[in-house]
């Protein structure tokens, strides 16, 4: 009995991908993002933790090839021209009073490049999966005892996938890189090279 119950739902879906496959492929995202991220020194001295965070991200997805592969899948490359990406970390500091704690504000602008893969089953649902290369500019602005802006080229990586039935969809991914920041206006309280990860989910518009 067991193993029938298991062998239902496979042959539905089997006969489900067979009966109805899909043609209904999208190439246009857009991403309105939370996002979770860290920034940390490789010698362990400095690690914050965002206190919360969003972005919204704009692009295109290139198919390189016309006929879907099994009649379902489409290989491409992603293109993304805006992704514009919003954190804060509380940040202690001893200033003029001791010990004090502030917030590093930190805006990025990125654009990202990279292989994906869309799987389009059945109806209107589209299943994708991407890696994308992510040159950004990355900010942070402090206001400790003072007004200061540093920031620098970084060099990051975002890996996730979506899925969305026509129009609306949800998704997750993982953003990994590093940075060396430098001074740029003031003092800065945070200069040097930090590694910068976290995740982002999101709720996207899947467009033709």
């Amino acid at each position: 009995m067991k193993k029938i119950m298991f062998l239902l739902p496979v042959l539905f879906c089997i006969v489900a991908l067979t009966d109805a496959r899909g043609d209904d492929f999208r190439r246009k995202y857009r991403n309105f993002n939370w996002s979770s991220m860290s920034l940390s020194a490789p010698s362990g001295e400095t690690a914050l933790e965002s206190r919360g965070g969003g972005s919204f991200v704009s692009g295109r997805t290139y198919f390189l090839h016309g006929k879907p592969i099994l009649g379902m899948i489409k290989i491409g490359i992603d293109a993304t021209w805006v992704d514009l990406n919003y954190n804060n970390y509380p940040y202690d500091f001893i200033g003029e009073n001791g010990l004090q704690t502030s917030l590093v504000h930190q805006v990025e602008y990125s654009l990202h490049v990279g292989p994906s893969i869309a799987l389009n089953p059945v109806g209107k649902l589209n299943i994708n999966a991407y890696f994308r290369y992510a040159p950004t500019f990355s900010a942070l602005l402090t206001a400790n005892d003072g007004f200061a802006l540093s920031g620098n080229y970084a060099t990051m990586f975002v890996t996730g996938g979506m899925v969305s039935w026509g129009v609306i969809g949800i998704g997750a991914e993982y953003l990994f890189g590093n940075c060396n920041y430098g001074n740029l206006v003031g003092n800065s309280a945070l200069l040097g090279n930090f590694d910068k990860s976290g995740f982002r989910a999101f709720i996207t518009l899947r467009l033709k």
